[in-house]
């Protein structure tokens, strides 16, 4: 667990970074990171208390199920499905006609 929170950490240092301007990427360190984020892990959504993205605790729940991941590889698991973006499509334009 030492490990994973630890890369936790390194992982929204970096995302905060991509974020951030790059003149202000020397003010993003490990030991700063509590001061810079909000601490509010979960949010309420239809009556149920749901995991906050991009939070600390939700990096971390990523990496517990798939502990050599890195930024990227989070990048790519919440990006949505072909069959997410097809359902997308149909709502937007509706049904193929022949």
């Amino acid at each position: 667990m030492k490990k994973i929170r630890n890369k936790a950490r390194a992982i929204i240092v970096e995302w905060i970074k991509e974020v951030i301007k790059k003149e202000d990427h020397t003010k993003v360190t490990r030991e700063n990171l509590e001061k810079l984020i909000e601490n509010t892990s979960y949010y309420w959504s239809n009556g149920s208390l749901k995991l906050q993205p991009w939070s600390y605790k939700w990096i971390v729940k990523k990496l517990k199920k798939n502990p050599d991941w890195n930024l990227e590889d989070i990048k790519k698991s919440i990006e949505p499905s072909e069959r997410a973006q097809r359902r997308e499509r149909m709502i937007k334009e509706g049904p193929i006609a022949f």
